[in-house]
């Protein structure tokens, strides 16, 4: 793995966390039923997209820790789109970025 693939699975981790908070917090503040604004999962350190995920809809994909959510365009070299949805991709991560996505999953 290139140290740029290390730093972009990275990048891609911590904004997996970031939406982990927002998760957590959307739960106490009840919207459990609504949609929540979400950060844009890519590897792009600078990206400050949003998307509007039913929580549902994140749970399903947070269950599987190569998954990640990007903003349509936002998909990178080491990873392939599984699902199309008005607003988001949801891409999963295949080799040594897998590993790295499996790795720092805050729910393992």
């Amino acid at each position: 793995m290139s140290l740029w693939e290390e730093r972009a699975a990275r990048n891609e981790a911590l904004f997996r966390e970031v939406n982990e908070q927002v998760r957590s917090l959307s739960g106490e503040f009840g919207a459990a039923a609504s949609e929540v604004s979400f950060v844009c999962e890519c590897s792009d350190d600078a990206c400050a997209e949003r998307l509007r995920l039913a929580l549902g809809v994140y749970e399903t994909v947070r269950s599987n820790p190569r998954r990640f959510f990007v903003v349509p365009g936002h998909e990178g070299g080491f990873e392939h789109v599984v699902e199309r949805a008005a607003g988001y991709f949801v891409v999963e991560k295949e080799g040594d970025a897998a590993r790295v996505a499996e790795q720092t999953d805050p729910r393992s």
